[in-house]
């Protein structure tokens, strides 16, 4: 179990950085939540939007997971 929890922790930092990486990538939108909401976009914007989706739920799950994880 100890080595899961590294392996788990090595994984999270990882998507943590390629998500700040993704974040910063995207354009930035002047319209507000409203428009952001209704608004879709294909293409490559749209592609970067749902691998940022993604990467969230990942980190989110392996950030719940360092949570149950014993560390020694």
């Amino acid at each position: 179990m100890f080595i899961l929890f590294w392996v788990v922790f090595l994984l999270f930092v990882l998507v943590s950085f390629a998500l700040t990486g993704i974040v910063i990538m995207q354009e930035p939108k002047q319209g507000g939540l409203a428009q952001d909401m209704t608004s879709t976009r294909g293409g490559a914007s749209g592609g970067l939007q749902r691998l940022t989706i993604y990467l969230g739920v990942v980190w989110g799950l392996l950030a719940l997971a360092l949570a149950v994880l014993p560390r020694a």
